[in-house]
């Protein structure tokens, strides 16, 4: 079934077309942030290839800082949201475990997979908006970086699929500074039934303290950061496309945002009997029930 009997002609030439899997699909359905994300971390892995490359590592830098402010709008659903209860969350519980009765009063969530550490909800209607000061755009959409990446496109040293990915970011950097001189915003609204945001439930019982330590803009190192474990985890779980936010600067809570076309056939796969035992989320409660 992963392969196609036949050929057709294109041009003069006659080809086979092999499906690959989900993943062609998912790429071809690519949003712009997901674009320039997947690129950041291309020139990421070609730089710690070629270390010496220091133009690399500058286009990468200067895309991070100029996209990372960004804001995510998740569409609320006629259930109660986990966002909406996460401010006070603690207080609420607290409540009303007193007596465990009381539970039954919460309004019925929104459907939510919790995986270790981990809730993850599907969310099909998410609208992003970037805003890039004009301070940034002068600062890292300058000529500076429009050479790099059109060095960079030009180069036969590197991957096509990088050369070729370059384009996109060549495209935002010229349009920012033939811009006028003000602020400018960029706003996409997506829709795909395998994407998914994903925060720790930390997030639910310790809101403040997170909250004060972003408020602080602590410089974390680099690949540990918030955003870096957190993708690191996801893609531990389920194969995953590209990870947003493209920056790593939070405002309140940690999170993730990112596509799956596998996630909820995995997730089925856990309460069938030939993966029950296997399975990372029901073992520790079948040794139990097994003695």
């Amino acid at each position: 079934m992963t392969r196609i009997q036949g050929y057709g002609k294109i041009g003069r030439k006659n080809y086979l077309i092999i499906p690959i899997g989900g993943k062609s699909v998912l790429a071809a359905g690519e949003s712009f942030s997901s674009q320039i994300e997947h690129l950041i971390k291309q020139l990421k892995r070609e730089y710690n290839i070629n270390k010496s490359h220091i133009l690399l590592k500058q286009a990468y830098t200067n895309l991070e800082l100029l996209m990372g402010e960004g804001d995510f709008l998740v569409s609320q659903n006629t259930e109660e949201s986990y966002l909406t209860i996460r401010e006070n969350f603690n207080n609420k519980f607290l409540e009303v475990s007193q007596t465990l009765d009381q539970l039954l009063d919460f309004k019925p969530l929104e459907l939510g997979y919790i995986s270790g550490g981990l809730l993850i909800v599907p969310s099909p209607n998410i609208q992003e908006s970037y805003q890039m000061r004009l301070l940034d755009i002068q600062k890292y959409a300058n000529a500076e970086l429009w050479n790099n990446l059109k060095t960079i496109s030009r180069s036969q040293t590197y991957p096509e699929s990088l050369t070729s990915a370059v384009k996109n970011a060549i495209e935002l950097v010229e349009m920012l500074i033939n811009a006028p001189e003000k602020t400018q915003n960029y706003i996409q609204k997506s829709h795909h039934i395998d994407q998914y945001y994903a925060l720790p439930l930390f997030a639910f019982i310790s809101g403040e303290v997170m909250k004060k330590y972003f408020e602080n803009n602590s410089e974390e190192p680099e690949e540990q950061r918030f955003k870096d474990i957190l993708s690191t985890y996801i893609r531990s779980l389920y194969p995953v496309g590209n990870i947003l936010p493209i920056g790593h600067h939070y405002k309140e809570f940690p999170f993730v945002v990112f596509r799956s076309y596998s996630l909820e056939e995995i997730r089925n796969k856990i309460f069938t009997e030939k993966y029950l035992l296997n399975s990372q989320e029901l073992n520790v409660l079948n040794l139990i029930l097994s003695s």
